[in-house]
């Protein structure tokens, strides 16, 4: 079995997610889709275009609050699953041991309900 080497790692949202699998697709025009690729194409498929777009907004709202803890990887997990409490955030968030402070969080739910 070949060795495959991961180069680098971007954690995606799902809008992005959608765009990268749209461009692959057109870039093997006469191949079948794997059985991952498949699977992904069927969850996505359960979002509508706007909410998709939607997302690339979040995601640039909740960067431009300048939050020096969060990371692309815990912004593109609060915009995928789109969190409405408190809690919700920081259980979220807890995951990769990050603590905000109260006005973060509320900053942060304030960006989702937008």
């Amino acid at each position: 079995m070949a060795e495959i080497e991961i180069k680098n790692s971007t954690p995606l949202t799902y809008a992005e997610l959608a765009e990268k699998l749209k461009k692959i697709t057109k870039i093997r025009k006469g191949e079948e889709a794997g059985f991952r690729t498949k699977k992904a194409e069927e969850f996505l498929e359960t979002f509508t275009k706007e909410e998709l777009a939607h997302m690339s907004e979040l995601k640039e709202k909740i960067k431009s609050l300048n939050i020096q803890r969060l990371k692309d990887k815990q912004i593109a997990t609060l915009v995928n699953i789109n969190p409405t409490d408190e809690d919700s955030v920081k259980t979220i968030l807890s995951n990769d041991n990050i603590t905000l402070k109260q006005e973060d969080v509320q900053a942060i739910i304030e960006c989702l309900k937008t």
